[in-house]
């Protein structure tokens, strides 16, 4: 991941395994799904958001809403935008509607995006390289781990400092930055029948969900990642999240739908440290 920053961030995070009893899935707070919460990181780091009104589920972390309890505040911080060099981890977000290209020489666009996702939040990348103007970044699109190329026109830098690791085997979410541990916690992860892909990803989507002992906890996270197993689920597109759970049994086993479940006080956590963009790893 690229020459992060090696200053640790000294969190040491205590869990309590305890079950806090199942009831039905509900991610949202009113009939109208949850608003975006984009807190931005000082100077080169930066966060997220989510909400429309008809903002299609994520793979069980970004179902549609059932509660009626009145949806959180959107907030933004500033960020400084940054020029491209080397060794950072680069984001590209979206500054317009966003034509990205099999190759920069094509005529015609192969995706468009939108400004913002089904959800609210900014539409991000995740960069890989630069060329001149152009910029070869991964894309949130099916099949998994697609890349194509944007123009500096339709897109600004900001940086990010922190990655998530995800180990299936070990059933564990490891943050880092740089070569530092910040934390680690055990997860809960797909089912045999319905398996969390592999593969290297990125964090699209934060939404406070407004409902903490609902199925997904008070946070979901959409990663650019889709169920291999799943085209659609609960009304959406079969997107990979990582969220909270009110089935804290759950955690440390393959119980999912193909979502990453985190303890609640994790699922809170991992909302303060990770802006969009974030790259996330998934591997056995």
């Amino acid at each position: 991941m690229k020459n992060l920053r090696t200053t640790a961030l000294l969190l040491t995070v205590t869990l309590a395994f305890t079950a806090c009893g199942g009831t039905s899935p509900t991610e949202e707070t009113t009939t109208e799904a949850p608003t975006p919460t984009e807190a931005l990181a000082p100077s080169t780091s930066e966060a997220s958001a989510p909400a429309p009104t008809e903002a299609p589920a994520t793979t069980e972390a970004l179902a549609p809403s059932t509660s009626e309890a009145p949806a959180p505040t959107p907030t933004e911080a500033p960020v400084e935008e940054v020029a491209f060099v080397p060794d950072p981890i680069y984001v590209a977000r979206a500054t317009g509607a966003v034509e990205a290209y099999a190759d920069p020489s094509d005529t015609d666009p192969s995706w468009t995006f939108e400004a913002t996702t089904d959800y609210g939040s900014t539409t991000v990348f995740l960069v890989n390289s630069v060329d001149g103007d152009w910029y070869n970044v991964d894309l949130p699109v099916r099949p998994n781990e697609t890349s194509g190329w944007v123009h500096a026109s339709q897109i600004e830098l900001r940086t990010v400092t922190l990655t998530v690791t995800i180990d299936q085997s070990d059933r564990t979410l490891t943050v880092n930055d740089g070569p530092d541990i910040v934390f680690e916690t055990s997860v809960a992860i797909g089912s045999e029948e319905n398996p969390t892909p592999n593969g290297d990803f990125f964090l699209t989507d934060k939404l406070l969900t407004g409902n903490p002992s609902g199925a997904y906890g008070p946070v979901a996270f959409g990663l650019s990642a889709y169920s291999d197993t799943l085209s659609s689920f609960a009304g959406g597109p079969g997107q990979i999240g990582i969220h909270g759970t009110n089935q804290q049994d759950s955690i440390g086993t393959a119980a999912s739908h193909g979502c990453i479940r985190t303890p609640n006080e994790i699922a809170l956590l991992l909302n303060d440290l990770l802006p969009l963009g974030t790259p996330v790893s998934i591997h056995n």
